[in-house]
């Protein structure tokens, strides 16, 4: 049951979190694959829309700045990485501007 959960919330915890100003900050400052923990334990460093969510049914998510992926992305952009804690197979990365 975990694993589908954590699976029908990936894309929504990548769109939220790659837009929060906060979280893009956090990771475009930080260094290339260092992991941070995305946790219902620490609701307050969520977005908002999210806690309810993440309360509700205890995911967590690893997120990263990483140099590329299978897609290519466009050069000029930040790729962030999404990972389930303890799925790792469920996997979404997201092509970010470092300016926006």
């Amino acid at each position: 049951m975990a694993v589908k959960l954590h699976e029908k919330y990936l894309e929504d915890v990548v769109t939220e979190i790659s837009q929060d100003s906060l979280w893009r900050k956090k990771l475009i400052e930080g260094q290339y694959n260092e992991q941070f923990l995305i946790t219902f334990k620490e609701l307050e460093e969520l977005p908002c829309h999210l806690w309810s969510t993440f309360s509700q049914y205890g995911l967590e998510f690893f997120v990263s700045k990483i140099y590329s992926c299978p897609e290519g992305f466009d050069e000029g952009f930040i790729i962030f990485e999404f990972k389930a804690k303890d799925f790792s197979h469920l996997v979404s990365q997201v092509k970010v501007s470092p300016t926006h």
